[in-house]
């Protein structure tokens, strides 16, 4: 493989299509190529270092994939228009080929380039018939155009993963240095964008948390996760707790009207020196703080989401983190694997007393949830105040 193809292929595995499921979007197309040109099959393949693979295909009964020399789509990838052979049983680069001489006997292929958004040509939008034909100019065209429509696809897919990635990276990944505290969290969404997201950073010598999660997944939720994350940033700078939420469903209410729809958050302060926690759950009621006995304590309430009701206001509570307990902040995605809250608690309980660590906790949490498939955004937040003994 040579540096011009090393790229190729790095940008094709930048993609993030290689051995994923199949997708309707791509099946669509390859369901019209087949019918528009009266061709036995149709596929999207795409031609990694050493093999080829397929996307999607009709009429190859699930068969496509395979090595890369035997690939017809590889000499396609060479060139920047389509590769049309009217009769491979008489063209010396594909008389010998095993899907010529044997199932299913191709004889006529044609294949445009797809291109990686940065225009290295990644795989084929190909045509395979057991009886020689052409294609005329006309026919040529048509091709181009549905291979853009596969070449778009790629292209969104390739920006919402890279959406996925940055979302993920505005998160805080490392903790405050907080003496006496642990402090973890993670968000993990059922799609490559989720409406959940968690904050955390220091207000002078207070530490303040977010955890919301929007109605809803995918784009349309990240977009209005990514504007309310940015208007509490910037109001719990200048206002005590109460006071940030109430301002900060002020200036979200509108928006939220008009996407129709809401968002539970629980934001809180947390005092260090005391352990006192300043918190106000808007709708949220996710929260509960586990003592060293397994016992727990959730929340209460402040009111409803943000969005759900015009014009309310949110009062603040208080609670006292003691030495040795644990708040545990998730989002509702965890409770699509239990009966009820208090089943999904006594699970949280069990975990937090078996955890050392709150990054021990956050993992177990996170893993359960992976393993029980995601339907929703599942995120969780632990602030854990450590015990005197392991303080010292």
């Amino acid at each position: 493989m040579d540096m011009t193809d090393a790229a190729r292929v790095d940008a094709l595995h930048a993609l993030h299509v290689l051995d994923t499921p199949r997708e309707e979007r791509y099946d669509r197309v390859v369901r019209l190529a087949q019918e528009i040109f009266g061709v036995k099959a149709a596929a999207v393949n795409l031609v990694d270092a050493d093999r080829q693979w397929t996307k999607a295909e009709v009429g190859l009964d699930g068969a496509g994939n395979c090595a890369r020399d035997q690939s017809f789509c590889t000499y396609t990838i060479q060139r920047p228009e389509a590769l049309v052979v009217e009769d491979a049983a008489e063209d010396a680069r594909f008389r010998a080929n095993p899907f010529v001489v044997g199932e299913p006997h191709i004889r006529f292929y044609a294949g445009h380039p797809l291109r990686a958004p940065g225009g290295e040509r990644v795989g084929t939008l190909c045509l395979t018939d057991p009886v020689p034909r052409n294609l005329d100019g006309r026919e040529r065209r048509i091709l181009a155009e549905m291979a853009g429509w596969v070449e778009r696809e790629l292209a969104a897919q390739h920006e919402i993963d890279r959406a996925g990635q940055i979302q993920q990276a505005l998160m805080p990944h490392t903790a405050p240095d907080l003496p006496g505290y642990e402090l973890a969290a993670r968000c993990t969404p059922a799609r490559e964008l989720g409406g959940d997201f968690y904050d955390w950073y220091l207000l002078d010598e207070q530490l303040q948390l977010h955890v919301a999660d929007v109605m809803g997944k995918g784009i349309p939720a990240a977009l209005v996760a990514a504007s309310v994350r940015a208007v509490l940033h910037g109001a719990s700078r200048y206002n005590e707790q109460q006071e940030t939420i109430n301002r900060v469903g002020t200036a979200v209410e509108k928006m939220l009207a008009d996407t129709d729809t809401f968002v539970t958050v629980f934001s809180a302060r947390l005092h260090p020196a005391t352990g006192t926690v300043s918190y106000v759950d808007a709708g949220h009621g996710l929260a509960v703080i586990f003592d060293l006995h397994g016992g727990c304590r959730r929340l209460v309430s402040s009111g409803p989401p943000l969005g759900a009701v015009p014009g309310i206001t949110w009062g603040a509570h208080q609670e006292l983190l003691a030495p040795g307990e644990t708040l545990l902040v998730v989002s509702d995605g965890f409770l699509d694997y239990f009966p009820d809250i208090p089943a999904a608690l006594a699970k949280a309980a069990e975990a937090a007393r078996t955890s050392a660590t709150a990054r021990e906790l956050v993992a177990r949490l996170t893993a359960y949830a992976l393993a029980h498939g995601l339907e929703d955004d599942a995120t969780a937040l632990v602030l854990r105040r450590c015990a005197p003994a392991e303080h010292s």
